[in-house]
């Protein structure tokens, strides 16, 4: 009797082993998926953040503007502005110091919920932000009631390509991936409606 429960008590506790070996080796592989998805970009396994080519032409009138791969605030996602070809664009740069930058947000808002959100001709406006956290573009998003998307330009590699050197800077570009009107400083009220129609009215 005596040795029966010896062996009942060690086949217990090897089952207990067994569990905790399961356990332990399911943390190490989701803990490892989340350190692979934090540390691909870095590391060259994920999209990789910032301009696509390098030595591709820096933007100017009736140039294909230059490719790039950022991250949506928020939502995380990669956003490549080549996906975007076959609608036209209003591609932004700012930052949430930026006076200038936000006086323009609210004319960017209306004209994408009546020419973007509402499909009437699919327009893209593309916020890239300068230098900035997820958490303060996230914050300045829902202060301003802004449903465009928002990309960080975290390094500022993207708007040094651009050319971008002072905020707000504002590319019009259309259903092809051509640059048609380009502002540097803020765009409101009629240069900022020239800009929309070069864009929208190119073939």
């Amino acid at each position: 009797m005596a040795t029966r429960d010896v062996e009942v008590g060690g086949a217990v506790t090897k089952q207990t082993l067994a569990r905790y070996a399961t356990v332990a080796a399911i943390v190490l592989v989701v803990g490892g998926l989340f350190a692979y998805q934090q540390l691909a970009p870095m590391l060259g396994g994920g999209p990789r953040y910032g301009v696509v080519d390098a030595r591709a032409s820096r933007p100017a009138v009736g140039v294909a503007a230059p490719d790039f791969v950022l991250q949506e605030a928020g939502t995380g996602r990669a956003v490549r502005l080549s996906d975007l070809r076959g609608r036209p664009v209003v591609l932004n740069f700012w930052a949430t110091w930026c006076t200038p930058c936000r006086s323009e947000m609210p004319a960017f808002q209306q004209t994408y919920l009546e020419r973007g959100a509402s499909g009437s001709n699919d327009l893209v406006i593309l916020g890239v932000d300068f230098k900035e956290s997820n958490d303060q573009v996230a914050y300045f998003q829902k202060q301003l009631g802004l449903t465009f998307p928002l990309v960080l330009d975290r390094e500022g590699d993207v708007a040094a390509h651009y050319g971008a050197q002072a905020l707000p800077a504002t590319y019009f570009i259309d259903r092809n991936g051509i640059v048609r009107s380009m502002s540097l400083g803020a765009v409101v009220g009629q240069p900022f409606l020239d800009g929309l129609r070069a864009a929208e009215s190119a073939q």
